[in-house]
């Protein structure tokens, strides 16, 4: 039997696989009217799930499932190869000679378990919670059935009902077993109970003791060194996935403290942290949130470049390395890069002398220093635009965002300037058709510093991370970045609060 063991992530591509062990497990199951030829043995690792072992199953519905290597501690599942469904889980831990009996009518119900009693607890956890929602749906098809008047009301009194028959359930259950892994199965699946907050000195409730005691006990009794919490059908990777993005303050600085605490907290266990670590650098390097490049930035400096990222290869390691380095000096709050364009009059210049049409570097090289003094006297610095506001906008003519976004860029740079408004438009184009370029300038009335790189000695793509057009950078007087990478209809709306803000000062 094969086991295939690899999980591909967006990021970068790595396997895990499982550890040498002495004990090997035996996983033996039973299904009564089972039409199954094939089964799987499956489980999640992080919030993907792959096929762990398989196995005939005879016309009894008698299959058996095992190896000389000990099995991750977690959640499995039995998986139906013909009729692509799940059958249902169990849990494997330290013991792994199971056995479980049951029938097509009800698996859970009618199933039987010989093994650790863990299992037999999960086994009544899942039939009880299985039993209340059948409860809950069963009453709400009544109620609507009899056209009651009140039946929200109704219905929301016996949701009531039936949680707190949930809550004294499992409460009960982590009373006299707080240690077992079924506990941190249930706490996962539970979010902490918030008492009243206290008065402040002035007597009224503290606005944020509730939120911080929220946060600061969301993963109490769960052990993060622990494998086995990582291997839970998601539950876990949904609960840190939320804890991240909803629970966290989004601001780098809030994201950067949480994760290395995070870290902190699952480093004993090797596993663990280049999951975590992992998940974290791929979420906020993928973020939407403006700023969150910083914790990215943040967990490669720590993590990727001091070596403690062993799981990648060195190709690998390299490439997130050269991402962060890419973003790094264009993270919010850093002063912009410095670029030394030309403008439409210098292209004149440069066409002349043949720049628009080389193509080797070595040539290019030797016009532009033949021609240094001629080519200096050109260059349009980004550095020497004297705003309290300037709009760094990459685009191209061929665009067609570019040819919504620009007017509308426009629009407001003209609006706010006939306010008094003191800013100003850097408008770079990012391809080489001077005559296109410099014909949609005219046409559209483009009133602000146009500029091309016309001497190459930009790497745009590199030095501001533009792999596509429009991209746009808010600065203030000193050239710090404050904005970037928003919507031209945002443009407006930032420098107006920059404005408020500095009226607030």
């Amino acid at each position: 039997m094969k086991k295939h063991v690899s999980l591909i992530l967006s990021l970068v591509g790595f396997s895990f696989f499982q550890s040498e062990a002495q004990n090997a497990y035996e996983i033996k199951v039973a299904i009564k009217n089972s039409s199954d030829d094939v089964c799987y043995l499956t489980k999640y690792t992080w919030d993907k799930p792959y096929i762990v072992d398989t196995a005939k199953v005879d016309k009894a519905g008698n299959m058996s499932f095992s190896g000389k290597q000990k099995l991750e501690k977690g959640i499995y599942s039995l998986y139906s190869a013909k009729k692509g469904m799940l059958y249902f889980d169990f849990i494997i831990n330290e013991s792994q000679k199971l056995t479980f009996s049951t029938d097509t009518l009800n698996y859970y119900k009618n199933m039987k378990v010989t093994g650790p009693k863990e299992n037999q607890d999960f086994l009544e956890f899942v039939t009880f919670m299985g039993s209340k929602n059948m409860e809950r749906m069963n009453y709400e098809k009544d109620v609507k059935s009899k056209k009651i008047a009140d039946s929200t009301k109704l219905l929301n009194e016996r949701n009531a009902d039936l949680f707190k028959q949930i809550k004294k359930y499992q409460s009960d259950y982590l009373a006299k077993n707080p240690n077992n892994y079924l506990a941190t199965l249930i706490r996962l699946q539970n979010d902490p109970e918030v008492p009243e907050a206290p008065l402040a000195k002035n007597g009224r409730k503290d606005s944020l003791w509730q939120y911080n005691y929220y946060k600061n006990h969301f993963w109490d009794g769960i052990p993060l060194n622990d494998y086995g919490t990582l291997n839970t059908n998601k539950i876990f990777a949904d609960k840190f996935k939320r804890y991240f993005e909803k629970v966290i303050v989004q601001h780098p600085d809030s994201v950067i403290a949480e994760a290395d605490r995070f870290i902190k907290a699952t480093e004993p266990n090797k596993d663990l942290f280049k999951f975590i670590t992992h998940n974290l650098t791929f979420m906020t390097e993928t973020s939407k949130i403006m700023g969150m490049d910083a914790v990215f930035v943040h967990l490669i400096n720590k993590y990727y470049r001091t070596g403690k990222a062993t799981w990648l290869d060195e190709k690998s390691l390299e490439k997130v390395i050269d991402r962060a380095d890419i973003l790094e000096p264009i993270l919010i709050g850093k002063v912009s890069p410095e670029l030394q364009m030309i403008d439409t009059a210098g292209v004149k210049t440069i066409q002349k002398l043949g720049m628009d049409t080389i193509s080797s570097s070595e040539k290019l090289t030797q016009v532009y220093y033949d021609n240094q003094t001629t080519l200096q006297k050109l260059f349009v610095s980004l550095s020497k635009i004297k705003s309290k506001y300037t709009v760094l906008v990459f685009w191209d003519v061929d665009c067609g965002h570019c040819k919504k976004e620009i007017p509308i860029i426009l629009d407001a740079y003209h609006k706010m300037k006939k306010e008094g408004i003191d800013m100003e438009v850097f408008a770079v184009y990012t391809q080489h058709e001077y005559d296109k370029w410099k014909k949609f300038i005219i046409e559209n009335k483009l009133d602000w510093v146009n500029v091309t790189d016309g001497v190459h000695l930009n790497n745009l793509k590199k030095k501001f991370d533009i792999y596509s057009t429009p991209v746009i950078y808010i600065l203030d007087k000193n050239k710090i970045i404050k904005v970037k990478r928003v919507g031209a209809e945002q443009v407006e709306e930032v420098i107006r609060m920059m404005e408020k803000e500095k009226k607030l000062k």
